[in-house]
């Protein structure tokens, strides 16, 4: 007697609250989440690929695709929130990014690779709003940094990082807004 598995061949619709929710990964494909699921759709095609959530998580809080177009970052929130970085070519996983030791948040609430893809910048959520600097391929924190104002508490809703070229080193500048 043989058992009967159900594959997902389409599914409909858009998680709200994500931040970077659409990202594009090449000319014909767009990224984004579904329920517990990112999303790959061609748009020539009209066909869609899965990259499925970890089991246990409360869903995806935060998206970004690398500037090369390589990789995408998904941050999902949990007592202990998690990032997964994938391979957009293979859909495996290359890295789960946790620490639990630097953020006191249950998510992530943005997510942005540096220019070269080599870094991961991601900011954790209420209530330390805390921002982390990673060598994502390492799984190792560079730097970490308290981002809102103490005195109002005020939420983070997006970073992103800059890279200044015309410095002899590689100084970089984190961006955030409130």
């Amino acid at each position: 007697m043989s058992i009967a598995v159900a594959m997902a061949r389409h599914i409909f619709g858009l998680k709200q609250g994500v931040s970077g929710n659409i990202c594009y990964h090449d000319e014909q494909t767009i990224v984004y989440p579904s329920g517990a699921n990112c999303i790959l759709y061609n748009i020539d095609q009209k066909s869609q690929k899965f990259i499925a959530g970890t089991p246990g998580s409360e869903g995806m809080t935060a998206l970004t695709v690398s500037p090369n177009r390589r990789y995408v970052a998904i941050a999902e929130k949990g007592e202990k929130p998690v990032i997964t970085i994938y391979d957009l070519h293979s859909l495996r996983k290359r890295k789960v990014l946790s620490s639990s030791e630097f953020v006191k948040s249950t998510e992530y609430v943005s997510l942005a690779f540096s220019p070269d893809s080599k870094y991961l910048v991601a900011q954790g959520g209420k209530p330390d709003y805390t921002l982390l600097y990673w060598t994502w391929e390492k799984s190792k924190v560079m730097a970490v940094q308290k981002t809102s104002n103490p005195n109002t508490n005020a939420p983070v809703y997006q970073v992103c990082i800059s890279y200044w070229y015309y410095f002899r080193f590689s100084d970089f500048f984190i961006v955030w807004t409130a």
